[in-house]
């Protein structure tokens, strides 16, 4: 019963965290431009987190199988992703906290000898080395042939693009809320009690934990237009959204920033500021790693 109510709060933290953390990338753009207000795009990205965790959180189902239907695993999971997560965010490091639990729950299975779906890591690892590559060549291919040259309603498209954006927001939100905190779900159990803890800590992260609402993925890396960020949004959102049909937990941040940096070299090569790029891809292979090693000692 202890680990019960421990792993339930640990759910509550984490979805807590993750909200506040990625609202930037949701609907940053969208406020930091001021194409709506604070409150209406943290609105918005609390909408479409809920909305995917609901809709299609559940489809996440069969990654639950990568650890061991037990409150007692479920907690240690949680808790050295949670701590993972916690010192990324100290060091300004985005890092993917679904590849730091992922790899845990991996390293807790290997611990206990507990028989892991072979297929399911084969497609995770298929997943997260092809969606960085694809996010960079088609995000690159689409700046280029559809945001490029002479625009004869330069209002209209503007005013288009800005409507799209706010779509894509939306789309962005929702494709972590399926499959980030589907994740997180499903090893908790996707019943009512944690799926009504994770909607009361979605709207607390969203509103109390989002401060920074422009960071290093809009900010930092690229100097974004809303043509940059519209490709770059709707390229990750897909990405995410078929890595969910698929049951693959899948990092948003990999697949967005992946995405920005794509749009970046359509460009020119000196507008992008390869430092925070490299910090980032330093991470996707750390985060799995630290947390399949924390896992296997704990």
């Amino acid at each position: 019963m202890i680990f019960l109510i421990i792993s339930l709060i640990l759910t509550f933290l984490l979805t807590a965290f993750v909200s506040g953390n990625n609202m930037s990338a949701a609907v940053g753009t969208l406020i930091g431009s001021r194409i709506i207000g604070k409150n209406a795009g943290l609105s918005i990205g609390a909408a479409g987190f809920i909305s995917g965790l609901l809709l299609e959180g559940d489809l996440l189902k069969d990654a639950s199988s990568l650890l061991p239907d037990s409150y007692i695993y479920v907690t240690y999971a949680f808790l050295i992703s949670f701590l993972i997560f916690i010192i990324a965010n100290i060091i300004r490091a985005p890092l993917s906290l679904t590849m730091a639990l992922a790899g845990t729950s991996i390293g807790i299975s290997l611990k206990i000898s507990y028989k892991i779906d072979s297929s399911l890591i084969d497609k995770m690892i298929l997943f997260w080395m092809a969606a960085p590559v694809i996010s960079i060549i088609i995000s690159y291919i689409s700046e280029r042939v559809f945001f490029r040259g002479p625009k004869r309603e330069v209002w209209r498209t503007a005013s288009l693009i800005k409507v799209l954006l706010i779509i894509s927001s939306f789309f962005t939100a929702f494709t972590l809320g399926s499959n980030t905190l589907g994740f997180i779900a499903v090893i908790e159990g996707f019943n009512f009690i944690t799926l009504a803890i994770m909607i009361i800590s979605i709207i607390t992260g969203s509103f109390f934990l989002s401060a920074g609402v422009i960071k290093r993925v809009g900010q930092e890396m690229y100097l974004m237009r809303y043509s940059n960020a519209l490709v770059s949004l709707l390229v990750s959102s897909f990405l995410v959204e078929a890595a969910t049909f698929f049951s693959v937990p899948l990092s948003n941040t990999q697949t967005l920033t992946s995405s920005v940096f794509g749009v970046g070299i359509s460009y020119k090569y000196k507008a992008i500021y390869i430092k925070p790029f490299i910090i980032i891809v330093m991470t996707w292979i750390i985060a799995p790693l630290l947390g399949l090693i924390l896992g296997y000692i704990a």
